[in-house]
């Protein structure tokens, strides 16, 4: 069989359940280890050298999460597959930005897809042999699209699926590093927001940042928050196990991003602003498609326009080759991004930063600001 030798980390508190995932994974071909918690995992990690981890999220002594930061830092190399009953998306998103490989729900109604998440994930680690077989439209990572297809056609459907989901998408509305503040607010005039923002850390040295807008909207505004928060994921997986800076170039970023929304099918199209900030020189690189988010460079209370070549939006089979632009910060600058209605950039202008709101008006704003 094509995973037999290959060896696998059961982490789960639940010894039932544990001891389920482990019969199946030895039934076919893998060699199992267990750990009833984050703490043993680590404890048990460098004598059993897995290729695979599996790992519960809600744990005594050390969770999912927080394990998965270790490893992530420790053998970045090693793939992991979040299995979990924890409902919270965001907690789900944040084990995919660790190097989670997929995630799959309790309760498995069907094992075999568990293996199926198993092999495509050892694929990729190029541990199991890669086979020609259908993709599934828009997902450049099969083992990614297993669970995520059942959560899209309830958020499709379901408008309070969609707006609950969203909503656990989105970052803290203020972060403060050593280097940088981010603040941003979302304001919807509807139950889904058809605006969508992101900040993350990008290794030791860079913060990224974007602000979009998908059109049409209504539901399909949190369909389109999953997938493209997938999309930045896996580049952000990539950059940190040595693979690809893609997540570093804008123009790279974008194209790719237009590339997947094709495949995906939706056909929806997106205006996005794509910034990644470099803490050690202060520089950001600004990519953009479509016209209209604006971009700002601020100084004070001095909104400066930046002129910025017309793109269209993202998302069109016939489009073109994106362009990058640099800016270099002083200390207390920042760049601006604005949408929408002047709420947006009255929230700006004063620094009150909620995250998503519900008002009359629908705009958005971001701001990333170089601090001494």
């Amino acid at each position: 069989m094509q995973l037999d030798g290959l060896k696998v980390l059961v982490v789960e508190d639940d010894p039932v359940f544990r001891q389920l995932v482990s019969d199946y994974c030895s039934q076919i071909g893998l060699a199992v280890s267990g750990a009833e918690d984050g703490q043993e995992a680590l404890e048990r990690f460098h004598d059993v050298q897995p290729d695979l981890v599996l790992v519960d999220l809600c744990m005594p002594r050390m969770g999912g999460l927080e394990l998965l930061k270790v490893i992530s830092r420790m053998a970045p190399e090693i793939p992991s597959i979040v299995i979990t009953g924890n409902k919270a998306m965001s907690d789900v998103v944040e084990a995919l930005r660790l190097g989670a490989w997929d995630y799959l729900m309790k309760p498995l109604a069907d094992l075999a897809v568990l293996k199926q998440a198993i092999i495509d994930c050892l694929r990729e680690t190029g541990d199991v042999p890669a086979v020609e077989q259908p993709s599934i439209p828009g997902w450049e990572d099969p083992g990614q699209s297993i669970e995520m297809a059942d959560n899209f056609e309830a958020i499709k459907h379901d408008t309070q699926t969609a707006s609950l989901i969203q909503a656990q998408l989105f970052p803290a509305s203020r972060q403060s590093r050593k280097g940088y503040d981010f603040g941003y607010n979302l304001f919807k005039s509807e139950p889904v927001s058809d605006r969508l923002c992101d900040g993350f850390e990008c290794g030791e040295h860079y913060y990224c940042a974007y602000l979009a807008r998908v059109h049409p909207g209504g539901n399909l505004g949190a369909f389109v928050s999953v997938i493209i928060r997938s999309f930045f994921n896996q580049k952000l997986k990539r950059y940190r196990q040595g693979g690809s800076e893609a997540i570093l170039e804008p123009y790279a970023m974008l194209g790719y991003l237009n590339e997947q929304l094709v495949k995906s099918g939706l056909g929806c199209t997106l205006d996005i602003a794509y910034l990644v900030f470099d803490q050690r020189t202060r520089r950001v690189a600004i990519g953009r498609a479509g016209n209209q988010i604006k971009v700002y460079l601020r100084s004070d209370d001095l909104l400066s326009p930046l002129a910025l070549p017309q793109s269209p939006p993202i998302g069109q089979s016939s489009w073109g080759q994106p362009n990058c632009h640099y800016r270099d910060l002083g200390a207390g600058q920042a760049l601006v991004l604005l949408e929408g209605a002047n709420i947006a950039r009255d929230s700006l202008m004063a620094e009150q930063f909620s995250g998503l709101q519900d008002d009359l008006q629908a705009g958005a704003c971001l701001q990333l600001k170089s601090s001494a």
